[in-house]
C-alpha cells in the first residue's frame, strides 16, 4: 500500500512541477527565455507571478523592423534593408527561426564588416 502512495506521489510532483514550468516551455524558443525562465522559477508559487510569465511567454517577439528606425545606435539603411529581407524570407518560410535570429544578431553586430572586394 505504502508503494502504491508513494508511485502516486511522485507522478503528482512531475505532473506538478510539469504545470508549474508550462510558461518556461512555452518560451523555450524566445529571445527573453531565460528572463521568463527565471521569473517562474523564483516567483512562480505565486499566482500573479505564474501568470504573469504565461502571459509574457505567449507574447509575439518584437521583430527588429519594429524597433531598428533612424535614431537607433548603429543605424544604417543598409542594415535596415537587409533585416527586412531577412524578415521577408522567414516570413515566407525560406529561413527557419534560429537561421533568421543567427542573421538578426550577424546584421545588427558592430563587429560585422562586409568587404565588397575580397581580392584585396
Amino acid at each position: 500500500m505504502e508503494f502504491l502512495f508513494g508511485i502516486f506521489g511522485m507522478a503528482g510532483m512531475v505532473i506538478g512541477g510539469s504545470l508549474y514550468f508550462i510558461p518556461s516551455i512555452i518560451a523555450r524558443q524566445k529571445a527573453d527565455f531565460k528572463l521568463i525562465f527565471a521569473l517562474n522559477l523564483f516567483l512562480g508559487w505565486t499566482i500573479i507571478g505564474w501568470v504573469w510569465a504565461l502571459i509574457w511567454a505567449c507574447q509575439k517577439d518584437i521583430e527588429p523592423l519594429g524597433y531598428y528606425k533612424p535614431g537607433y545606435p548603429g543605424y544604417t539603411l543598409e542594415k535596415a534593408l537587409r533585416l527586412k529581407e531577412l524578415h521577408r524570407q522567414f516570413d515566407a518560410g525560406v529561413l527557419t527561426k534560429i537561421n533568421y535570429d543567427d542573421g538578426v544578431k550577424e546584421i545588427l553586430s558592430d563587429n560585422f564588416i562586409k568587404f565588397e572586394d575580397e581580392s584585396i
